[in-house]
């Protein structure tokens, strides 16, 4: 009868002649390359954060900075986790050079290092410039949502939250009453079992009272800056929001940005901010990435989603000289029948039925339907709408509204009534609870409808479908290949710094490919910013 195979060696079995470390990794491993490009960089900003002439030694910035891009990798993200990688893991020990690296190590360093690591991505980006990967004439401009460290039912309404306040408050004095009736009361009698106890809660109302407490001082925040004040607050994380998850339901949310290189790929801006006006950041981003790369103009074209293409956007854009592509939902021009020669004639009775409507929907379960917007004609000479029925709606007053840090201006316009009374389409144009049809012409609707004119061409959907691909593919690879689903930290500060660690990671990733699949060698050193 045969048997299995015996081990060549015991664990305890000493060997003649020592294995190197170097031998333990192939030559065409990953680890090479990532170490390889990270030798090429400047550390000198990360050594300058040293203090060399007393105590151990330190372990250089690139070893460390090394380990946390290499274990982001590899999906191992926690700096216990990498704790454990650098003494099980050949790979991450040949990176390390043997060295060992505890948790608390790794975990200050992301921290001190955040300004810098934002810096990297932008020299590893610079390094696929020089190579040629990073043309920098398209740029596509994204966001999403990734969770926060924060539990889903964590949360609390403004007035919950003062509530607790008092509560915590109320309970804290009730406690510190016991404990000092409890020294005074006798050993014996009390015994030090209830005193530890109490100890112990009021430990417990601290601890509750300063996360309560944090969550107020946002909430306090966004009330001085006229911000608005969200119906949820969560507790743990305050500064993260309570967003749609992208895999559906709602939690406590970031929304990361990226800003790529269309042709390439890579990250050349990146951003954190805890709210979904991701409109208000594309703008800046492109100057930063102008800062980055010395460019004196902006990349020629801009693509981005349909949430992007706001008045004030595409006045930005047009003064830059960016070629912008966004989607806007305007009825076309070929399909509307609202256009004809004469506004000022009604629409053909055959061509009714074709006009632009819109549907609201009620509390109460109803709907009502009536004429959208885009069935009615601007004309700018006479400030003033024309109607399906041929009729005008004259300039009555112009208001303005803010939120967010954001005043828009509106001009109103309004049917005479005498004309909606003896219209036939007034079912279909006037609400039942009115007697006029009025519409809102916003300061950038000019502009809103000449881009949506452009985007309605078929070279410029082409030129916009190109942004998908490149757009989104930051995200689904720091998400699905990275395993980043959700934030380690919390807090808007070390959140950014975070996802400065994950598109440095992102980019480090991007040029290894890039690498590899033109079969070249690393560059021999980093190109003059």
């Amino acid at each position: 009868m045969g048997d299995f195979a015996a081990a060549p060696l015991g664990r305890d079995q000493l060997v003649l002649f020592p294995e190197k470390l170097d031998d333990a990794i192939a030559y065409d491993h990953p680890v090479r390359l990532l170490d390889e490009i990270l030798s090429r960089l400047e550390w000198k900003l990360w050594e300058d954060t040293y203090v060399l002439v007393r105590g151990q030694p330190p372990i250089h910035p690139k070893v460390i900075a090394g380990v946390i891009l290499y274990g982001i990798h590899k999906g191992v993200r926690t700096s216990r986790s990498l704790e454990e990688a650098l003494t099980v893991r050949s790979d991450f020990r040949w990176l390390a050079q043997g060295r060992s690296l505890d948790h608390t190590t790794i975990s200050k360093f992301r921290v001190k290092n955040a300004a810098l690591i934002k810096e990297l991505y932008i020299q590893i980006a610079l390094v696929a410039r020089s190579l040629g990967y990073l043309p920098l004439a398209t740029l596509g401009f994204d966001g999403t949502r990734m969770r926060a460290n924060n539990r889903r039912s964590g949360s609390r309404t403004p007035e919950a939250l003062k509530a607790a306040k008092a509560e915590l408050a109320a309970k804290f004095d009730e406690l510190n009453e016991k404990i000092a009736l409890a020294d005074q009361d006798d050993e014996e009698r009390f015994g030090k079992d209830q005193r530890a106890e109490l100890d112990k809660e009021l430990a417990d109302v601290e601890r509750r009272s300063q996360k309560v407490g944090a969550a107020l001082a946002e909430l306090q925040r966004l009330e001085e800056e006229g911000l608005k004040v969200p119906n949820r607050l969560p507790i743990t994380d305050p500064e993260s929001r309570i967003m749609p998850n992208k895999e559906g339901g709602y939690a406590p949310n970031y929304t990361p940005l990226a800003t790529v290189d269309v042709d390439s790929g890579f990250i050349v801006s990146g951003d954190v901010i805890s709210s979904l006006n991701e409109d208000k950041q594309m703008i800046p981003a492109v100057k930063e990435v102008m800062r980055s790369f010395g460019l004196a103009q902006p990349p020629p074209q801009l693509l981005a989603d349909g949430m992007m293409s706001t008045g004030e956007n595409l006045v930005v854009c047009k003064s830059l000289g960016i070629d912008f592509y966004s989607p806007m939902q305007m009825t076309c021009e070929v399909e509307n029948p609202a256009i004809r020669p004469d506004p000022s004639q009604p629409v053909a009775e055959e061509e009714i039925a074709r006009l632009p409507i819109k549907t609201t929907k009620h509390r109460k379960g109803t709907e009502t339907t009536q004429f959208h917007k885009d069935a009615f004609i601007y004309d700018k000479e006479q400030n003033c709408y024309w109607c399906p029925a041929g009729k005008a709606l004259l300039y009555h007053n112009t208001t303005s509204e803010t939120a967010n840090g954001r005043t828009r201006y509106r001009l109103r316009f309004r049917a005479d009534s005498s004309d909606c009374a003896a219209c036939p389409l007034k079912s279909q144009c006037v609400q039942p609870s009115t007697e006029r049809r009025t519409l809102s012409h916003e300061q950038h609707e000019e502009h809103r409808i000449e881009h949506a004119k452009k985007m309605s061409q078929a070279d410029a959907k082409e030129k916009y479908a190109r942004r998908r691909h490149a757009g989104e593919r930051p995200f689904a690879t720091i998400k699905q290949q990275f395993r980043a689903r959700r934030f380690l930290t919390r807090g808007l500060a070390k959140v950014k710094c975070e996802w400065s660690w994950l598109t440095s990671a992102f980019n480090l990733h991007r040029l290894m490919s890039r690498i590899q699949d033109q079969g070249r060698p690393p560059p021999p050193s980093l190109p003059a910013s």
